[in-house]
């Protein structure tokens, strides 16, 4: 993959897992799942505040791997609380 189209991807995994997380959160009424919601909102905003790193491909490697997990537990969470909605 070359470097323009891993940033491209960065930006894309980065707005769409903050979206699914905003949602996550709103469904969690109940809050059952708030300290992994948490962890999981705390490990977004400190990738997105090192965004400026994203021209180091190491970084962007990793970040973009640390997204797509996130992205996966989320949609994860999700299932299960629709589930039982």
């Amino acid at each position: 993959m070359t470097k323009a189209a891993m940033q491209e991807y960065f930006e894309e995994i980065l707005e769409t897992t903050g979206d699914l997380l905003y949602r996550v959160i709103i469904y969690d009424r109940e809050l059952n799942n708030c300290d992994e919601i948490v962890a999981l909102d705390e490990a977004y905003t400190a990738i997105k505040k090192s965004a400026w790193m994203s021209s180091n491909s190491v970084w962007l490697g990793k970040a973009i791997e640390r997204l797509e997990r996130m992205k996966a537990r989320l949609l994860t969470l999700m299932e299960d609380l629709l589930y039982t909605a």
